[in-house]
């Protein structure tokens, strides 16, 4: 299977080895290039999971940092209406297609290069359609619904497969879920099986295994997308990574799986406000503490600055300044004002033009990961 980042020369050593994929051509599901299965459920084309997933890439391969666990490896299958290329330092790659036979190959790949050392950092983004029975979760892969008589066994069954990762020799894995979880008709008839684990899970404990998943929505709901663009949850993941996800409490600024959980949970309510999805709220599974990412400086973070009482939001403009910088709002809008500031101390303002029954107002805030609200009080 063709890598789209590879270091050989970090095989002996403890490293990162990623697996990033995205389906968004389904072939049995509705307007599918196939015959249509019929327990489709309602399921169809997508378009912002190949783009997610390669944003998800992008950054991994520009960006990620952790002197421990160095990216070593970088593997990616794309399901989308054309053959999909990606471009890399000797030339484009070819992608392979998401379909159940390339993602075994792929996950059995992944899993023996995570085998060459206990050290060993694994991630795994999938970015497709799910389906859910309560906590059991099926992921969907480009040939889903080939055979009408049994659509699953193109689907992986989520549970088993995390736990058949055990087996991994690496110790730390993290798997970011980005896909529905709302129920299915078809898992509710499937009596207990859910699609294929691709590595059989045993119950037979290898020893502690940190591994967190991180989901893009709560049981029983939806995950969203924006057509031509990354999901909703693909955007939160890579600004939490950016630095809302962070903190300094090891001294520099990292990005931990904890930190990353709490970046994400803000910046969903930001990005899904904006879209008018508030009900996509992301979940996490299996708390372990370890370290992610690095940053090489301070973070940029997420500010909301608005007036208080809200009505006021409509006739004020709104600016801040510190730390060498300052910035007054564009426009006057009568949403709250949402941007991005670098960590530090801040004095924000709300004036008002002549006529206007409120005082300008004025607060001092500390700017900090994961997200700060800016609330000024104005004297009518």
């Amino acid at each position: 299977m063709p890598l789209i980042y590879k270091k050989p020369e970090l095989a002996a050593q403890p490293a990162t080895h990623a697996l990033v994929i995205g389906v968004g051509a389904y072939a049995h599901l509705a307007d599918g290039s196939g015959s249509v299965c019929p327990n489709h459920e309602g399921m169809g084309q997508l378009t912002s999971p190949p783009i997610s997933a390669k944003a998800i890439a992008d950054w991994l391969c520009t960006t990620y940092q952790n002197p421990d666990r160095p990216l070593a490896t970088v593997e990616m299958l794309i399901s989308d209406v054309a053959v999909t290329t990606y471009p890399t330092p000797n030339g484009p790659v070819t992608l392979d297609r998401a379909s159940m036979d390339n993602v075994k190959l792929a996950v059995r790949d992944w899993k023996a290069r995570g085998d060459s050392n206990a050290d060993n950092l694994m991630i795994l983004y999938f970015c497709g359609h799910g389906i859910a029975s309560g906590d059991e979760m099926a992921l969907l892969l480009e040939d889903y619904g080939e055979s009408p008589a049994n659509p699953l066994e193109n689907a992986i069954d989520f549970r088993s497969f995390y736990q058949g990762m055990d087996k991994c020799a690496a110790r730390r894995q993290v798997f970011f879920i980005d896909a529905c979880r709302a129920m299915s008709r078809t898992l509710l008839d499937s009596d207990d099986y859910y699609g294929e684990p691709i590595i059989s899970p045993s119950r037979r404990q290898q020893g502690q295994r940190l591994a967190p998943t991180y989901y893009s929505t709560l049981v029983g709901n939806r995950a969203y997308g924006r057509p031509g663009e990354p999901s909703l949850f693909a955007e939160a993941l890579l600004m939490a990574m950016a630095g809302a996800g962070s903190s300094r409490a090891t001294g520099d600024w990292r990005v931990d799986t904890v930190t990353l959980y709490q970046g994400v949970v803000y910046l969903m309510e930001w990005v899904s406000a904006a879209e008018e999805r508030l009900g996509q709220v992301p979940s996490f599974g299996n708390v372990a503490p370890f370290t992610l990412h690095h940053l090489t400086g301070p973070p940029t973070v997420p500010v909301e600055v608005g007036c208080k009482p809200t009505e006021a939001n409509q006739f004020a403009q709104f600016s801040y300044c510190g730390e060498g910088t300052s910035m007054t709002r564009p426009t006057i809008e009568p949403s709250t004002w949402k941007t991005k500031i670098d960590v530090g101390k801040y004095v924000f303002d709300a004036d008002f033009p002549p006529g206007v029954a409120y005082q300008k107002g004025q607060s001092d805030y500390i700017v900090m990961p994961p997200y700060q609200h800016v609330k000024i009080e104005v004297n009518p």
